[in-house]
């Protein structure tokens, strides 16, 4: 398996190569370009949130746990006093890291379902959402968002399946096989509860559009695809 900073430098090296012609083409400007790269670099990491001990999930957690308790507050505590809010915020902060994430980590394996394509997909779908929905970006950024987050993840994956093989090309190592995968004997029931997720946000994904279209002959004519 490759290791966080090998993961992290090959989605900075293949989300630039695709996003220079894309700004050249005038597909995304220089702000849409480095958000671009970071999505790359975020989806790039994502498949090791299942990993108890990755430098990922680590620092994802300890983000999570120190401002979405902030978030909470600010919200709902409005004509709280400060007085208030800190002890609250630094209690909230204690219970989501000592209960909250360790009954999630409990309920993933590594190169679990979480390794696999349709997670991918599946991420790249919730990002397009929540660019278009939730944040009302426009239509043609929220896709290349999607995809950027989705085309890093598979670039974690083919990595890891890169390093599962000998480096001498005479045998496959064991954990062959468990990164880029559709489907695992071994939790057919996530997978299919997998599957019908990525189908109901079908129904709620924003018009297909020619963004698609556009990435893939800005990428042709530079012969990538």
């Amino acid at each position: 398996m490759a290791a966080f900073e090998q993961h992290v430098n090959i989605a900075v090296i293949a989300t630039g190569v695709i996003i220079i012609p894309l700004h050249l083409a005038g597909l995304l400007d220089v702000n849409e370009s480095i958000l671009a790269l970071c999505l790359g670099i975020i989806g790039g990491i994502l498949p090791d949130l299942d990993s108890d001990n990755s430098k990922p999930i680590q620092i994802i957690f300890k983000m999570i746990s120190i401002f979405l308790p902030l978030l909470i507050l600010l919200f709902i505590g409005k004509n709280m006093s400060l007085l208030y809010i800190i002890p609250a915020w630094i209690i909230l902060t204690l219970i989501i890291n000592l209960t909250l994430f360790k009954f999630l980590l409990s309920l993933t394996i590594h190169r679990g379902i979480f390794h696999s394509i349709p997670m991918g997909f599946f991420i790249g779908q919730i990002t397009t959402l929540s660019f278009y929905k939730l944040l009302s970006i426009n239509l043609e950024l929220s896709q290349f968002a999607g995809f950027f987050v989705f085309f890093g993840f598979i670039i974690h994956l083919l990595l890891d399946e890169i390093y599962s093989i000998n480096a001498m090309g005479i045998r496959l190592k064991k954990s062959f096989g468990t990164a880029l995968k559709l489907y695992s004997k071994n939790n057919i029931i996530g997978f299919l509860t997998l599957y019908a997720l990525i189908g109901i946000l079908y129904f709620y994904m924003p018009p297909i559009t020619d963004t698609y279209l556009k990435l893939f002959e800005t990428l042709k004519t530079i012969k990538i695809v």
